[in-house]
């Protein structure tokens, strides 16, 4: 029995660009269940209404990275949408228009605020980026854009990306694989928010002198390695030239291994606890190595 998609349904694919013919479970997994939070998310700002259902059309094909997914509603919109011109158009097109919008939005934006905002009477603004480009989106779009439940799943996904290595490029595609999105990898980074920035006059750096236990490493130092740092789980990007080095040389690393390092701490004010908390680490120097003992094995 072969089951129709609802009436009120539009088809979505994801595509990882890449070389490879294969892509790290997490990778997929995590980008995937980021995506329907953004949706869903999406969908509660636009009209909380009503209700969303996102099922997975098809298993990847073999050597391919699409992802087809079908999005639909319980229901169309009574009345003409505000959002859009056409009258035509069914609630799930409107939700992946404005999928589209806001990863555009995102990119444009590089993860800075924009630096001015013009408002339009036909429900347009005009936005200009901190490089000085202009851009017109539509203002509902923008709106939604800002809300912290739509960035959320945004930095989460790209973030997800920009730790995978494999991947190249980032593609949101409609039914016949037309392009609605496009991000290469070079963006990746602005899209997590996480690129360095400009010190907050709510934000301070601190020096450090830590101890810091492997968990995870990236030999090109392109994505951050996994610490433990009194005992609490890090993520901290690596600036030492020397230590980069001794990677190239082929000096051992490993699990477990202990790196005593000098380190800046970016932390944020947070005025609900009236103290500063930590956002992120970098690694500025690596005084020190400490391989993990090896165990020592008893024959009985």
């Amino acid at each position: 029995m072969i089951l129709m998609p609802p009436k009120d349904s539009k088809e979505l694919k994801i595509k990882f660009d890449g070389n490879s013919h294969q892509i790290e479970a997490n990778t997929f997994i995590n980008v995937f269940v980021n995506l329907v939070s953004l949706i869903q998310n999406i969908n509660i700002e636009y009209d909380s209404s009503q209700k969303v259902e996102i099922v997975i059309n098809s298993s990847p094909k073999p050597g391919s990275f699409i992802l087809d997914l079908i999005i639909s509603t319980s229901s169309k919109l009574d009345l003409i949408s505000t959002l859009f011109k056409k009258d035509n158009v069914d609630y799930a097109a409107s939700l992946v228009t404005i999928l589209g919008g806001i990863i555009g939005v995102a990119q444009f934006l590089k993860g800075e605020k924009p630096t001015k905002i013009e408002t339009f009477k036909n429900g347009s603004i005009k936005i200009k980026n901190n490089k000085g480009n202009v851009t017109i989106i539509n203002k509902n779009v923008y709106n939604i854009f800002e809300k912290p439940s739509v960035q959320g799943p945004i930095k989460s996904t790209f973030e997800t990306l920009e730790s995978d290595l494999s991947i190249t490029g980032f593609d949101l595609l409609d039914k016949n694989e037309n392009q609605i999105s496009h991000v290469p990898r070079e963006d990746f980074i602005y899209m997590t928010g996480l690129q360095e920035r400009e010190l907050q006059s709510d934000e301070i750096i601190t020096d450090e002198h830590a101890m810091l236990n492997i968990v995870s490493m990236d030999w090109e130092l392109k994505k951050k390695w996994e610490f433990y740092y009194l005992g609490n789980k890090i993520n901290a990007k690596i600036k030492d030239q020397y230590f980069a080095d001794d990677i190239k040389n082929g000096k051992p690393f490993r699990m477990g291994d202990s790196l005593e390092v000098e380190m800046e701490i970016r932390k944020q004010f947070d005025g609900v606890i009236n103290t500063y908390v930590n956002k992120s680490y970098t690694i500025t120097k690596i005084v020190n190595h400490h391989p993990r003992p090896d165990q020592i094995k008893l024959d009985f």
